[in-house]
């Protein structure tokens, strides 16, 4: 499917959830609305956080310690806002099939969806067995994204940020991060420039990548084996690496993702015992961990389970991440959400 292109005025924006990363990219576009290519922008978020920011604002916490209370424009219907050029999706994996109608309503024609989640995006393609590709089933079941809203619509991003989300309305984030932004294979490298530019006005730092492949399963490499060790062990990497046997487990989980990755066609450059002494020097917690201590759902499926698809898909053994997803789905299954 060929899109309209965007249009020659500045776009409107629309970021769907408001938590720890979407808040953060809400804050920043907030306060650079309506200026260069950037015109309207809008927040939906749901609860105590949405009711906090339509009343007071949303607090930002910088890394220096500063708070700034934004003045966002929020709303808990996204029914109610006009079609939108852009759309930045910051949910969990598991939350967005859920919303593949309302999503697609949201867009403009030429509107295109950047979504910013951990894990396998419900845009990637797999192999469908008779010669096509689909999306992943652990992160688009029944492949309502891929009908509903489309791949070609989509903008590949990862984000590299310590937030949180400490209580309603507030957002508070530890380091300056940056955002990867990255072109699907035939995509128009324009888009990806302009929706990289408005958010490099709006004070993100920005890389774009080509290819993308690269950067997701770079990414994905840490993801599956220093969250799902962190949430096994209930510790932080910082803390768990520093047991040789967890280490080892940590490192062969990571060296199955980079098999999975070279069968995708990707290269992931950082050695593996780089970037476990990486880990060792950070102490922010893994989002994985997080929920599991706040007592929220887990992102089993769009990290763990999705990556070992994509492997199954590919003929690529992974029996270290198997049994890590095995260990978190079992452990899930016994909580009380």
């Amino acid at each position: 499917m060929t899109l309209p292109p965007l249009p020659d005025r500045p776009l409107d924006v629309c970021v769907y959830g408001a938590g720890a990363i979407g808040g953060v990219i809400a804050a920043l576009l907030t306060n650079a609305r309506n200026q260069g290519d950037l015109g309207a922008v809008t927040v939906v978020a749901r609860g105590a956080h949405l009711a906090a920011m339509q009343d007071a604002g949303l607090r930002l916490r910088r890394p220096d310690g500063t708070v700034e209370t934004i003045p966002v424009t929020a709303t808990g219907d996204p029914d109610s806002l006009p079609p939108q050029d852009v759309v930045i999706t910051a949910l969990k994996g598991h939350q967005i099939a859920p919303l593949s109608g309302t999503l697609a309503r949201l867009l403009a024609p030429h509107g295109r969806i950047l979504p910013v989640v951990n894990g396998v995006p419900w845009w990637y393609p797999v192999p469908d067995g008779s010669g096509g590709v689909k999306g992943v089933g652990e992160v688009d079941p029944g492949g309502v994204l891929w009908r509903d809203i489309g791949p070609e619509r989509a903008i590949g991003s990862i984000a590299y940020l310590g937030a949180s989300n400490p209580e309603p309305g507030l957002i508070s984030y530890d380091i300056e991060g940056y955002l990867d932004l990255g072109r699907l294979p035939g995509q128009d490298r324009s888009d990806v420039a302009r929706i990289a530019g408005l958010l490099r006005a709006a004070g993100w730092n920005i890389r774009e990548t080509d290819p993308f492949a690269d950067a997701l399963w770079t990414k994905m490499m840490s993801n599956c084996a220093l969250n799902s060790v962190a949430a096994i062990t209930r510790t932080a990497s910082a803390e768990n690496l520093k047991t040789p046997a967890i280490r080892a487990f940590t490192a062969a989980i990571m060296e199955e993702v980079r098999a999975i990755a070279a069968a995708e066609g990707a290269t992931i450059a950082m050695p593996t015992d780089k970037r476990l002494d990486l880990a060792m020097r950070n102490p922010f917690k893994a989002s994985t961990l997080q929920d599991l201590e706040k007592g929220r759902p887990m992102e089993i499926d769009p990290i763990f389970a999705a990556a070992a698809a994509v492997g199954r898909a590919r003929g690529v053994p992974c029996p270290m991440l198997e049994l890590a997803t095995g260990i978190l789905q079992a452990v899930e299954a016994t909580r009380e959400l």
